[in-house]
């Protein structure tokens, strides 16, 4: 783990440690207990239509002759999404378990490539989401101040949108580099060398981008993906014994989503999603210890599904536990003289 890393989670966990303190542990403690077992795996079936049609997304940003079945490309998102889940200090963690799972060669790198493309998309999709979250929180609640925060985080979403659109020659250079970078630091882990020789990185990049169809399929895909978050939230909420309205609930949850946008240096956004979560929640009415237990029911959720998910990705590839322990392994720098 980096040592900027480390330090960027140790003050996300104080962040957390702080905000029970301030909701009062013992609040937040018997909000979290109302959730019950049957509540979380309600929360957990709930979640699972979304990471599939996450899945599909990322299949059709694969370009028209996808090198995997669409089946494939939503199992290797569920182990994306698992690994990133529990190994969230790993840098590119959950990316490498996704193509891992996906397969090899020049599967692997299309995989890459369109893993990449994938990320833009799904982010610019974030950008309506939040925009729709703005408007409802400026008609639901005008004199919050709380819309300037969101107005600011709507911005610089649309500036790393854009920076992703526009720099796509560079992109494309970097994904070459980054596919060099990921070969030599785990190359048992990849093995980019199997398979059918000779899938240029740059060139699948640009065929993939000249579909523009499929890249506007992978768009609506991921924002329906957006907007079902706020019946997750809704449904949160009410098993937590809060009654919002899906107008409420969208709100929530689309400020929490633009929000988290500025802890992408914290690992698993740590301390941000809670203090999202308490910052919107409150211009509801809706006390800190039930704005934490939904955030603490988010990641439990998460959690249950990573566990499950990397626990069958284990049984059905046997070389899966040594990889994992060759990925956590620190980087040995060669010795100097």
């Amino acid at each position: 783990m980096q040592r900027r890393t480390a330090i960027a989670l140790v003050i996300g966990v104080a962040a957390v440690a702080a905000a029970v303190v301030y909701a009062g542990a013992g609040a937040v403690a018997q909000a979290v207990a109302s959730l019950h077992l049957s509540g979380l795996l309600v929360l957990v079936l709930l979640h699972l239509p979304s990471v599939i049609l996450m899945g599909l997304a990322w299949w059709l940003a694969s370009g028209s002759h996808p090198p995997a079945k669409h089946s494939r490309f939503v199992w290797a998102r569920f182990v994306r999404d698992a690994a990133g889940e529990l190994l969230p200090f790993l840098q590119l963690g959950g990316v490498v378990f996704g193509l891992r799972a996906l397969g090899r060669g020049r599967t692997l790198a299309i995989g890459a490539v369109s893993a990449s493309i994938d990320g833009v998309i799904e982010l610019a999709a974030k950008l309506p989401y939040a925009l729709a979250a703005l408007l409802t929180l400026l008609v639901l609640a005008p004199w919050s101040r709380l819309a300037e925060l969101l107005s600011v985080a709507l911005a610089a979403t649309g500036i790393l949108v854009a920076i992703g659109l526009f720099a796509r020659r560079s992109l494309g250079a970097s994904l070459q580099g980054m596919a060099r970078a990921i070969s030599a630091r785990w190359p048992a882990l990849l093995d980019l060398d199997e398979g059918p020789a000779g899938c240029d990185i740059q060139d699948c990049f640009h065929r993939i981008l000249s579909q523009r169809g499929r890249l506007w399929s992978a768009f609506v895909l991921h924002l329906c993906c957006w907007l079902f978050g706020a019946a997750e939230v809704w449904v949160t909420f009410r098993l937590l014994g809060v009654d919002l309205t899906l107008a409420q609930a969208l709100a929530i949850d689309g400020t929490v989503a633009a929000l988290r946008t500025f802890g992408w240096v914290v690992p698993g956004a740590a301390g941000v999603q809670e203090a999202s979560y308490m910052l919107v929640a409150a211009v509801f009415g809706v006390p800190p210890a039930a704005a934490l237990a939904a955030s603490f029911a988010r990641r439990a959720r998460d959690l249950v599904l990573a566990i499950g998910t990397l626990g069958i990705a284990a049984l059905a590839d046997a070389n899966f536990a040594p990889l994992t322990l060759t990925m956590l392994k620190p980087r040995q720098r060669p010795r100097t003289r």
